[in-house]
């Protein structure tokens, strides 16, 4: 009888560590789907990092990143003001997949790169017209030394089923101001050299088109 129940026993444990043993490798291998990402493909400008954020992690580093389609877009992870965060630098239009690793566990997202779209009928600086510096990029430069210690105040008009909620004037990279709900019309006391006044935009007839502009004073 001893004997008998030796051998069921270890039979037992054997049964047991086959049905275990797939599971586990199963769970390794498993990767989570993480929600669709659409960002815009903005031209080349020399004054201006265009890589954007699809995933955040406030205390982990994200780990063993890549991207299906090099050429559509690269992906990296960069450390910002609120923890990690996993950004895509789009090189043209197209959809790639991007996986990485998050404390250990797989993921894989979609990355949809739409073409730049100008959503500005019209854009002035005290004035000055700079509308056709965003017919190709989002990207638009003015002179420091022409509002160096003076008000300068931005007026934006949208084109059709364009919105603009909210803006932000930094400095140094750091948000200086925020402007929600400011009708198109901003102003700045006394700009300082290499700053900046980035708005959100957003488009009401296709949401997932949700691009951003820069002014730069130089």
């Amino acid at each position: 009888m001893k004997k008998t129940a030796k051998r069921f026993l270890a039979l037992f444990l054997v049964m047991t560590m086959a049905v275990i043993a797939p599971i586990g490798v199963q769970a390794a291998d498993t990767v989570k789907k993480a929600d669709t990402s659409y960002v815009t493909y903005y031209p080349k400008t020399k004054y201006y990092d265009n890589a954007q954020q699809v995933s955040n992690s406030e205390n982990a580093r994200f780990t063993s990143l890549k991207s299906s389609k090099k050429s559509v877009a690269t992906v990296s992870c960069r450390k910002n003001k609120w923890g990690y965060a996993v950004y895509v630098l789009p090189k043209k239009t197209g959809t790639t997949y991007v996986s990485y690793k998050l404390q250990g566990v797989a993921y894989k997202q979609k990355v949809v790169v739409n073409k730049y779209v100008n959503p500005y009928k019209k854009v002035t600086v005290n004035g000055q017209n700079i509308t056709k510096q965003f017919k190709k990029t989002n990207v638009a430069v003015v002179s420091y030394k022409k509002y160096k210690n003076k008000k300068v105040t931005i007026k934006y008009e949208m084109k059709k089923n364009w919105g603009q909620p909210h803006a932000d004037y930094c400095v140094n990279g750091k948000i200086a101001k925020c402007f929600v709900s400011f009708g198109n019309k901003l102003s700045i006391k006394k700009p300082k050299k290499n700053s900046s006044i980035e708005a959100s935009i957003f488009n009401r007839k296709n949401y997932k088109i949700d691009p951003y502009s820069i002014i730069m004073f130089k």
